[in-house]
């Protein structure tokens, strides 16, 4: 089945849904370039986007990002070009604004990976593109969800839908290999946050938490990066309590979750982390740590034994205490490979 994945945001550097599943079905997909970090390098990013190249199975082709409407209209002519040149069966798209799914000229499984169906000042999520894009799903041949709390929110419009929710490489992180000697961190507990470092992660309340237990006897690292105020001040706060070790390799960051005893999740609470199920949980289980997360609503149904909850004002408290995981959990369910073909019988199913 030929199929073309169009991802939510194009990030090649870290573990992303879209691609894994694009990758796992030897599948094209999209990429185009994307900084926001500041206004130069924003206009930078959208100019180089406006070429088109094929390289393997990574494609880019010409995108507008502004006027929204008129931006998605023409993006979906381009699209439309590339699906008669590759012969394209399959759209699955995961891209809340560039493109018109009622016009894209091969049927269209949207796959919904966070909850973008309220008004979220946030992350940009205004009434018009909320309308937009519950207007995709109910133009789309199927969707997918990455949770069956986001599921139940489209039913109405869209009943041909399934939730396949994130995954993880159970080898990958099976081969993982700690750092603590090499960063300096032997015979420490240490905590520990990977990803994104936006304010709506909680990573300042992480941090600020962390430095009310900080001894010689533990350490926290952050890895992820941004060069955006919020976060470079955070850098510069706390640069003599927390590793900030910055963005690394995807093929190095097994062995970061591996160095940690105590993984944070640290969202804040809101319709859009509490319907989400952050991969990060799966990779510090997987890897062996114990996990502090928020109460989020989606992610307390899972019930896995290795994470404890509890409210960001308590953190600290919940760091002092003696967690563990006894790694008896079965990961295999949730490997990416697994997932993949679960995606494929959806899709042979609705067709």
């Amino acid at each position: 089945m030929n199929m073309l994945y169009i991802p939510h945001v194009p990030n090649l550097s870290v573990v992303n849904r879209v691609y894994e599943f694009a990758k796992n079905t030897d599948s094209y997909f999209l990429f185009w370039e994307m900084d926001n970090s500041s206004l130069k390098t924003k206009i930078s990013s959208q100019l180089k986007s406006l070429h088109g190249k094929i390289i393997g199975k990574k494609v880019q082709i010409p995108l507008l990002f502004k006027p929204e409407k008129t931006a998605a209209k023409i993006n979906t002519f381009n699209l439309n070009k590339l699906i008669k040149r590759l012969d394209i069966k399959i759209v699955v798209n995961a891209n809340a604004l560039l493109f018109d799914v009622k016009r894209i000229k091969t049927p269209v499984i949207y796959d919904l990976v966070d909850d973008h169906l309220e008004v979220n000042g946030d992350i940009g999520l205004t009434k018009s593109r909320v309308e937009k894009i519950k207007q995709d799903i109910s133009n789309a041949k199927g969707v997918v969800c990455t949770t069956t709390f986001l599921e139940d929110k489209i039913k109405h419009l869209n009943n041909r839908s399934t939730t396949i929710e994130n995954g993880v490489y159970v080898e990958k992180f099976r081969n993982a290999v700690s750092l603590k000697k090499k960063l300096g961190l032997e015979n420490k507990k240490v905590f520990g946050y990977i990803g994104g470092v936006e304010p709506w992660t909680g990573i300042d309340k992480a941090c600020e938490n962390y430095a009310k237990i900080k001894t010689r006897d533990n350490a926290m690292i952050v890895v992820g990066d941004s060069k955006s105020l919020f976060f470079n001040n955070l850098k510069k706060l706390y640069k003599n309590d927390i590793l900030f070790c910055g963005a690394v390799s995807p093929d190095e960051v097994g062995n970061y979750f591996k160095t940690i005893d105590v993984g944070l999740i640290p969202f804040k609470l809101n319709f859009f982390t509490n319907n989400a199920f952050p991969i990060k949980a799966l990779e510090y289980g997987l890897a062996g740590a114990a996990v502090i997360s928020t109460p989020l609503k989606y992610l307390k149904t899972k019930k896995f034994n290795f994470i404890t909850f509890c409210n960001i004002e308590k953190f600290h408290e919940c760091m002092r205490q003696s967690l563990y995981n006894d790694n008896s959990f079965d990961f295999g369910k949730y490997d990416w490979k697994v997932l993949s073909k679960k995606y494929i019988d959806f899709v042979s199913g609705v067709l």
